[in-house]
């Protein structure tokens, strides 16, 4: 899933591209939450910076903006309802500044 949004359209400047669709391919809407979680866990690149009880936000890098010409990022917050079925997403691919 991670590929598929990095070899998308690349973000110029500030931009912010919306890849809520191509996250939902891979994790539709009433996936349990402990499923994205794992999705996120063989990733080396992937972290949560958030876990909350309806909320969960994961941040992968791709490259560091000082060194690498190319460095993005995706930011994905996921919500989840009362059953801890996924009930929302919004997903950001944006350039490292």
């Amino acid at each position: 899933m991670l590929e598929e949004i990095y070899a998308s359209r690349k973000p110029v400047r500030f931009e912010q591209l919306d890849v809520s669709d191509l996250v939902l391919r891979h994790l539709p809407l009433g996936t349990d939450r402990s499923a994205v979680v794992a999705s996120f866990q063989a990733s080396g690149t992937s972290k949560i910076v958030e876990d909350a009880p309806g909320k969960l936000v994961v941040r992968d890098n791709r490259g560091q903006a000082m060194l690498d010409p190319d460095a993005r990022s995706i930011v994905m917050t996921f919500s989840f309802g009362p059953d801890g079925k996924l009930s929302g997403l919004k997903a950001l691919h944006l350039k490292n500044q």
